[in-house]
């Protein structure tokens, strides 16, 4: 940029290459304005999978949203967060480098929203549950305002409470449940289902809820992990309901 600010200085009176001088300076510092912004990014070096309390949130409806917990690791290298977390009695899942093409998709993931072209997937979610649900619940809009949350995996529990509250399903029994939710009910894939499952089998939860694309991972982490949860995939939320409803029945 500075080389060709001194063209565009030297060249001033030649309009042809001054133009292109000016266009070189623009396109850099396009450029500069899409990688200054990664330095800050540059210091998170892992992203830790942690242990995350399962949440109730319509009140003895026994539908538990699963969710992983994500640390942002700075600065520091593998051997020193596994010890830390051992040290402090917190359960590590997973540990995933973060790599510059990491970053990158980061940032113009960023980029795209800030120009209006996308969405955060929380939000995504968010608007697909009022879709289904079509009614103003307190404490689920209250948990979709909520803020520093990620991904789209507590839609069907969402939706299930929902219909908890609404009187159209009863419920006496701990359920966990992952899955997105679209405005119709169909019922899509999901990441972390080695953490929900182990946290689900802590919590003592006799059954897990997943969309029917996880399906075979789950019950490969199952096997591995020798878990004596039972496992209900679901194409779509009335698969669910009709499974609770089974359950209850017994």
């Amino acid at each position: 940029m500075i080389i060709a600010a001194i063209a565009l200085i030297i060249f001033r009176k030649d309009k042809f290459k001054s133009l292109i001088a000016f266009l070189v300076i623009v396109v850099l510092s396009l450029f500069f304005g899409y990688e200054s912004p990664l330095l800050d990014y540059e210091s998170n070096t892992y992203i830790a999978e942690v242990y995350r309390e399962p949440e109730e949130i319509i009140q003895n409806s026994g539908i538990y949203i699963l969710a992983i917990g994500l640390n942002d690791i700075h600065y520091v290298e593998e051997k020193m967060v596994r010890d830390i977390y051992e040290r402090d009695g917190i359960q590590l899942f997973d540990l995933y480098k973060i790599k510059n093409r990491d970053r990158y998709n980061s940032k113009s993931k960023e980029i795209i929203r800030f120009l209006g072209f996308g969405k955060e997937q929380f939000h995504v979610m968010g608007e697909n549950v009022k879709g289904f649900i079509r009614e103003d619940i307190t404490v689920i809009n209250e948990f979709l305002n909520r803020e520093n949350l990620r991904g789209d995996s507590a839609g069907l529990a969402l939706g299930l409470s929902a219909m908890v509250h609404q009187s159209n399903l009863h419920n006496r029994i701990p359920l966990g449940v992952t899955g997105t939710l679209e405005p119709n009910g169909d019922v899509n894939e999901v990441g972390g289902i080695a953490g929900k499952l182990m946290i689900s089998e802590q919590n003592g939860f006799p059954y897990i809820i997943v969309p029917y694309a996880n399906r075979e991972e789950a019950k490969t982490i199952k096997a591995q992990e020798n878990l004596a949860i039972e496992i209900i995939p679901v194409h779509h939320i009335d698969e669910a309901v009709m499974a609770i409803k089974e359950l209850n029945d017994r």
